[in-house]
């Protein structure tokens, strides 16, 4: 079994000696992989589909794992034990999990689902594939703290992760601290760059502080896909909308809302270049 370079780097984010959810573990690679190597003592490979999740299983019996990750048909964290500990001490349910390969409203709605269980959590690794500002606002909501961040290229396509935490715990205070500061220190950078409060957000939220404070050369490459990517979509947009078959008050009606929507939408655009090119500007490399 070999991990993809984007998977072995969401399993690198996963704090070790820790007791993983592995949500929409799919064929169970993720999982197996971090029992290997010793990551995590033990693992909740979990799957809301029948199919994946009884390949999982197989996958697991092959691997001779069966005693250290425990396969559950589970709807997010529903069905997976949280964060419990048996009366000799051992810990029998995950106190942190794992989600990549979805979209950034599934994985938000993964955090919200079942409050009690995520408000037992110490930690997530998450990779969303979309609306990544959404899942970085709603860990600030939640109380995370996020620790590091990586962006991986593959296959043409990227892949950002970041690793959350609850700073309260010990294992992660002193590091936790040191964020605070570095990310303090990079938004007054930033101001004295010319960026506003709101581009900074942004910015943050879209991009990743962490990536953003240590000039991360994938991040830096992937604004500059989305620049030429942007370009494109502009060049290609009509300026006004189309003529259609309507008659009269209908007809200018309708022309109208199409008209609204090209200029939200090309405003859209135009404000993610700006912040693309500013962001590439404070790294230099307009």
């Amino acid at each position: 079994m070999e991990l993809s370079n984007r998977m072995k780097a969401v399993a690198e984010l996963v704090p070790c000696g820790h007791t993983a959810a592995d949500v929409g573990c799919d064929h169970g690679f993720v999982s197996i992989y971090l029992a290997q190597h010793d990551i995590c003592p033990r693992v909740f490979a979990g799957d809301v589909r029948k199919g994946p999740l009884d390949r999982a299983k197989e996958h697991i019996r092959e691997s001779g794992l069966s005693d250290r990750i425990t396969a559950v048909l589970s709807d997010g964290l529903k069905n997976i034990p949280v964060a419990g500990k048996e009366e000799h001490g051992e810990i029998c349910g995950a106190d942190g999990f794992i989600a990549a390969g979805m979209g950034g409203k599934l994985i938000v709605q993964i955090l919200t689902d079942v409050p009690e269980k995520t408000e037992a959590l110490k930690w997530c690794v998450l990779s969303p594939q979309s609306e990544i500002w959404l899942v970085r606002q709603k860990l600030t909501e939640l109380g995370f703290l996020i620790l590091r961040e990586n962006m991986v290229l593959e296959d043409g396509k990227y892949y950002p992760m970041m690793l959350a935490v609850r700073e309260a715990e010990a294992e992660w205070s002193s590091e936790a601290a040191d964020v605070r500061k570095k990310n303090s220190v990079l938004f007054e950078r930033m101001s004295a760059a010319g960026f506003t409060e709101e581009e900074r957000e942004r910015a943050a939220d879209w991009l990743g502080a962490r990536l953003i404070e240590e000039g991360n050369a994938v991040l830096i490459s992937f604004l500059g896909h989305i620049m030429s990517t942007d370009e494109l979509l502009l060049a290609g947009m009509p300026e006004t909308a189309a003529s259609g078959k309507e008659d009269g008050l209908v007809e200018d009606t309708v022309r109208e809302a199409k008209q609204e929507r090209i200029a939200l939408r090309r405003r859209e655009i135009e404000r993610r270049m700006e912040l693309s090119g500013k962001v590439l500007g404070f790294f230099g490399k307009e």
